[in-house]
């Protein structure tokens, strides 16, 4: 009996320090962008497949945009592409730009991004998010991407509460930044992701705190898709 005991807390040991091992290698490969080749392939074959809609807002990023199921009748009628992937971080964006952004001529780039970069093994600085927002920007222009670009702002999460002053600083470096420059816009979602006292509401989180449920969604929708129907964006595409 003792014996057995022994040979079951020893198995089990193994497999909790194998399952430790395996999220030290996610975390630390997650941070590299090739660790995402397998989903931008699955793009490219799916668009191979069934062609995605032209005249549309492209929708990129982690994993907000990877897991809002709803998002293309969240946002009718203005048409999307959605080309969210993993946990993806600004520079991974970057990185595919020319297969997952410049093949599409959008008519606006939603960047939807930042929190995953905060969070990264290495030590992600605000000063860094900006630095990498810019880039990603500046290649885009230099490619002759000219479509306008939005910014979502970082949102809160309660499993990242301690995050979040880093978020609200990358915030408002980067809506300082689009501020002075010309097709970039800023819109900050933070207010409806709090309540009256200034706390992280926890109705719209699913059960790991960090990923958001229908209602979560919703809110993000109910500022992201004014902004974009007041830019025209609901109709046909004026020529650029």
């Amino acid at each position: 009996m003792r014996r057995g005991l022994v040979a079951l807390g020893a198995v089990f040991g193994a497999a909790v320090l194998a399952l430790f091992a395996f999220l030290i290698y996610v975390l630390l490969a997650s941070g590299d962008p090739k660790y995402w080749e397998g989903e931008i392939a699955a793009f490219e074959r799916r668009d191979v497949s069934n062609p995605p809609p032209e005249d549309a807002v492209l929708f990129v990023g982690g994993r907000d945009v990877r897991l809002w199921e709803t998002l293309p009748r969240d946002m009718a009628p203005v048409t999307i592409i959605q080309r969210g992937f993993g946990g993806a971080q600004i520079p991974h964006i970057n990185h595919y730009r020319a297969r997952i952004i410049l093949p599409y001529d959008p008519r606006a780039i939603v960047i939807m991004a930042g929190e995953a970069d905060l969070s990264d093994v290495h030590g992600r600085r605000p000063e860094d998010l900006l630095d990498d927002f810019r880039t990603l920007v500046l290649s885009l222009r230099a490619e002759d991407e000219n479509a306008p670009v939005y910014f979502v702002s970082l949102r809160p999460s309660p499993a990242r509460e301690e995050r979040w002053y880093g978020a609200q600083r990358a915030n408002a470096l980067i809506a300082d930044y689009v501020s002075h420059e010309k097709g970039m816009y800023f819109i900050d979602v933070t207010p409806v992701m709090l309540d009256s006292r200034g706390n992280i509401r926890d109705d719209l989180y699913r059960w790991d705190g960090l990923t958001l449920n229908e209602k979560g969604y919703a809110a993000l929708a109910g500022v992201i898709k004014p902004v974009l129907i007041q830019a025209g964006y609901g109709g046909l595409r004026s020529s650029r």
